[in-house]
């Protein structure tokens, strides 16, 4: 009898677990692919200049911001985030930009433990479809365009 009983629990426990649907399969999101450009008249790259955006680690938040990145590129906002004080390897800043609808520049300062720093950053908005990341090639720094479905995944 106990033999019997414990076979029936068994049946019925995977009887429940075949008919289970805990498991569901999540919709894939695919990437956009009509988002407008947000630099259509911008080359695919052009050099960073760091001490124009060096000068903008130390701004407080709330403060207007006019940074030329180029020769035809101005980008203008206002500082929405800085860095926390506590880590003083990290300076970084968030400007929303006022003159480019929907981007930030995003820009940040790290100071490794030799001394030396290095310096990442992007302008990006997430209703269009290019985006600029700052790049470090041959010595030098530079804005590189790139498509946010590159950068991120939603």
């Amino acid at each position: 009898m106990k033999n019997y009983l414990s076979g029936i629990i068994c049946l019925l426990m995977m009887f429940s677990c075949i008919g289970s649907a805990a498991q569901k399969n999540l919709p894939v999101r695919e990437p956009e692919t009509n988002r407008p450009s947000l630099f259509p008249d911008q080359p695919q790259r052009f050099g960073c200049r760091i001490n124009n955006l060096e000068n903008i680690l130390d701004a407080e938040i709330g403060k207007k911001i006019s940074i030329q990145l180029s020769d035809d590129l101005l980008f203008q906002g206002v500082v929405s985030s800085i860095s926390s004080q506590t880590d003083k390897n990290v300076q970084s800043v968030v400007v929303r930009s006022t003159n480019l609808q929907g981007a930030a520049l995003t820009f940040s300062k790290v100071t490794r433990d030799d001394g030396s720093s290095y310096f990442t950053g992007r302008i990006i908005s997430f209703q269009h479809a290019d985006v600029y990341e700052i790049a470090y090639e041959k010595g030098q720094y530079a804005f590189v365009k790139k498509g946010i479905n590159d950068l991120v995944i939603e």
